[in-house]
């Protein structure tokens, strides 16, 4: 959620990488006040194969080759008139699925992806490469639908979760600094966007920044900028993420995690709108609307929380919450069905086994929906054209499946009233089994004998008689 999310990007080995061929260098002469990081909506964010990274109105196709070298020297395939890009920076690669990876190349002043400093990292359609001042925004192949904005992401009927977006949409309007709390996963960065995007700001940027991935050290400096020599490293001026959203919106997400001393500070800028560099001596203001977000909910607004309580008075002018994906289970048949349809561009189309719904509605979900869009991403990508139970938790499902389906007093489990609710609402909706199945990404074979079990029937049109 997301987001971010897309909750990606992963870091993973280097080993996956390999070496291939650049293609012909493509040369671009910029001017940096023009691509600066804008807030930009991306067409099919999240979906589809990366063929293009655009930076401001300039576009550089990805069709052909698989590795491509970007910075400012002459022999990089992409390469950015950038005072604080370095000659190699990083390095852009496919992998044979497909996915886009970047590598950073000991560049002097990092190499980021949706504002978290990576060494390497995933990157996926809607993602937001930032090398000095300079971002490359990707985008997915034509075709891949309309942009999707946070409302359309947003999935699910729970009546503690439309009330959270109702307040969400009715909040975004009015400016006022907003707190998102919830568990890890559970899609706080997609009500932030939410909030932004039904903002008088939404033309603005919108900038994610997560305060739990900032080194220590390091934190003063990301948010507020710093001054050329003002600690070890500081080799250039820096801007810091809140001139970078000055006029739109800074999402400082995981903010229980800020460390105590450098909250005062933080409080301080809220209160004032202006910012002084680490190092430096004069202020600038900032117009920024604050979103934050914390999975900190124990003691929130008390002494006993990680969260000032001044500081947490002046964010959570008002609080939404977002509920655990175990209490909201009856979304879950939506949340898979939607994902599914997301990773069929890449893997084709899937549907779920009767004992993949089983498991499914079985588990606690601790991670939330990120932790089941991972499972639904590892079932797709291993799995076969039916999704088992052991496709989504290799490591769990015992060898045997589970042979009846009713609970020894002849009662369903409470998974399954869920699947039978989501059967039977969509039975009543599309009127046939065939279109039933296929709605939930059910096997036709399978809707239809849990349908025959659980006195399920599909409602047929009335005959009207004949004149």
């Amino acid at each position: 959620m997301s987001g971010h999310s897309p909750e990606w990007p992963l870091s993973f080995s280097e080993a996956f990488l390999r070496n291939r061929n650049a293609v012909a260098p493509i040369c671009l002469d910029m001017n940096l006040a023009e691509d600066r990081t804008e807030s930009l909506i991306v067409e099919g964010a999240g979906v589809g194969r990366v063929a293009m990274l655009r930076i401001g109105r300039r576009e550089v196709s990805l069709a052909e080759g698989e590795r491509w070298t970007v910075g400012t020297s002459p022999r990089c395939d992409i390469r950015l008139d950038d005072a604080y890009v370095s000659g190699h920076h990083c390095t852009v690669e496919r992998r044979a699925d497909g996915v886009l990876v970047v590598r950073d190349e000991g560049s002097r002043n990092g190499t980021r992806i949706d504002g978290n400093l990576i060494v390497v990292a995933e990157m996926r359609a809607g993602s937001y490469l930032s090398v000095g001042r300079t971002t490359l925004v990707a985008h997915a192949a034509p075709g891949n639908g309309p942009p999707r904005r946070a409302i359309e992401l947003l999935r699910g009927s729970d009546p503690v979760l439309r009330a959270t977006i109702d307040t969400a949409m009715r909040a975004g309007p009015t400016g006022c600094n907003v707190l998102v709390a919830g568990e890890t996963g559970t899609g706080k960065d997609l009500i932030a966007r939410l909030v932004h995007e039904t903002s008088r700001r939404n033309d603005r940027p919108f900038v994610a920044v997560n305060c739990g991935a900032i080194p220590r050290d390091l934190i003063a400096s990301e948010l507020f900028g710093h001054e050329r020599g003002a600690f070890t490293g500081a080799h250039a001026d820096r801007d810091g993420y809140f001139v970078e959203a000055d006029g739109g919106t800074l999402f400082l997400d995981e903010l229980g995690e800020l460390p105590i001393e450098v909250q005062p500070t933080l409080l301080r800028v809220l209160e004032s709108r202006r910012v002084r560099r680490v190092g430096g001596q004069a202020e600038r203001a900032v117009d920024v609307r604050i979103v934050t977000a914390t999975n900190r909910i124990d003691g929130l607004g008390t002494e006993s929380s990680r969260l000032r309580t001044d500081l947490y008075h002046r964010v959570a002018t008002v609080v939404l919450t977002m509920p655990p994906l175990r209490d909201r289970m009856a979304d879950l048949p939506e949340l898979v069905r939607s994902m599914l349809d997301e990773f069929a561009y890449e893997y084709g189309d899937k549907t779920v086994s009767g004992e993949g719904w089983e498991v499914l509605g079985a588990y606690h979900w601790p991670g939330n929906v990120r932790e089941l869009r991972q499972a639904v991403a590892r079932a797709v990508a291993l799995g076969g054209d039916e999704l088992l139970a052991r496709d989504f938790f290799p490591d769990r499902v015992p060898g045997s499946r589970t042979s009846g389906l009713a609970a020894p007093d002849g009662k369903l489990e409470p998974y399954q009233e869920i699947l039978r609710s989501a059967m039977e609402h969509a039975l009543n909706t599309h009127g046939s089994i065939r279109a039933a199945a296929a709605h939930l990404g059910m096997a036709k074979s399978t809707f239809a004998d849990k349908a025959k079990e659980w006195g399920l029937a599909p409602r047929r049109k009335p005959r009207w008689p004949k004149r």
